[in-house]
């Protein structure tokens, strides 16, 4: 047998071990990586304290994959594997942007660029294995200083997009069901309680046939139906007020500051942009929203003896700012506002709606005060 026999027998063993590894890599049998890289393939593996890493990856419900410096997928858990629609065997080895939405590409390579000089995250749509298209957050992190592996999480955003619609619709129907109800006080029980005013006066027009008694319940019955036509009024404008639709913005807080100041003894500061003008409504009953759920905040609980309200526009932006000099939120009740709410029309309430119109709230409190901080994108 010549020399070059034992050799070639033993390239070919070689040869169909690391053919068996990698299928059995690939098929997600053992626990290692492979990089195929220009000098031949590198193999991580996931030994000894590596070990429960992988498992946890493995069990994750969050989408994750390696790739290779070409975004090839040299990994994926089953997680990825079950979103994606496709054979494990299907995704390995395939360019992980193929499966990105062609509107998103540009987004995806400089997101994957990014990633080589550390992490880069973003949201895009995943084209699904029937042809779907869903919304994910894409996180990316370098796994190897050689800048050969990096790591990815995809998370499926179509629940949480859910429930922001969600949200919305519930936020637009409790606005329409408010206009509705103002417009049912305003215009019928107002009517009626008109009707009753008129009816007193002409009832008060003869007390003087009347005992005292009588004459002095007659004049009380007509103070007392007035100021529930105030009431009444009150009550409607705030639920919805009509100058918001018909003025805008401005006049409304103007109207509805002026009031709260007289019912509650707060002095209320109001500065506006001269040229705010209108903006869309969804903004202005946002807007609106969080200005009364501050003012009757700070008049239920803080303390506080004076209000500024500051409007400012700039660069696209909206930005609310409510501050009192109270005696301050204390951090459980920070969080109970941010997260709990009441009925949709707190904090939370809020914080819902302005995400929805891709805007944020912060509340910023001590000792000395709360600052609420609202911004919304405008166009």
């Amino acid at each position: 047998m010549s020399s070059e026999m034992p050799e070639l027998i033993r390239s070919a063993q070689l040869m169909d071990e690391a053919e068996q590894t990698l299928r059995a890599i690939k098929f997600g049998a053992v626990d290692a990586f492979v990089v195929e890289e220009p000098e031949g393939h590198r193999v991580y593996t996931l030994e000894g304290s590596d070990l429960p890493y992988s498992t946890l990856v493995e069990r994750m419900q969050q989408g994750a994959a390696m790739l290779d410096a070409r975004g090839c997928i040299v990994y994926c858990n089953p997680s990825l594997v079950q979103l994606l629609g496709v054979p494990r065997e299907t995704a390995t080895g395939a360019l992980l942007g193929g499966f990105v939405a062609a509107e998103d590409q540009p987004s995806y390579q400089k997101l994957l660029q990014e990633a080589q000089l550390g992490s880069s995250e973003g949201e895009m749509h995943l084209r699904l294995a029937d042809g779907s298209l869903i919304s994910t957050n894409f996180s990316f992190s370098l796994l190897s200083r050689d800048k050969s592996a990096i790591g990815v999480l995809i998370t499926d955003l179509t629940a949480q997009k859910q429930q922001v619609e969600f949200a919305s619709r519930l936020q637009h129907l409790q606005d329409e069901e408010r206009k509705r109800i103002a417009r049912e006080l305003h215009d019928s029980i107002g009517q009626l309680l008109a009707a009753i005013s008129m009816n007193s006066s002409m009832v008060q027009a003869q007390a003087h046939k009347l005992d005292a008694p009588a004459a002095r319940a007659v004049s009380d019955n007509a103070v007392l139906v007035e100021q529930v036509s105030r009431e009444i009024r009150t009550i409607s404008h705030l639920l919805h007020p009509p100058l918001l639709d018909i003025a805008g913005l401005a006049s409304a807080l103007r109207w509805y500051v002026d009031g709260f100041s007289e019912r509650s003894n707060i002095k209320v500061e109001l500065e506006i942009p001269a040229d705010l003008g209108r903006q869309p409504d969804e903004i202005e009953i946002a807007v609106f929203r969080i200005v009364q759920e501050c003012l009757s905040n700070i008049h239920r609980h803080s303390g506080s003896a004076t209000a500024t309200i500051r409007l400012t526009q700039e660069s696209g932006r909206l930005m609310v700012r409510v501050q009192d000099s109270g005696k301050g939120i204390p951090l459980e009740k920070q969080r109970e506002l941010i997260t709990m709410g009441r009925g949709g029309v707190g904090f939370a309430g809020m914080r819902e709606r302005l995400r929805h119109l891709g805007g944020t709230l912060e509340i910023e409190s001590k000792e000395t005060g709360t600052v609420v901080r609202a911004t919304l994108k405008v166009a």
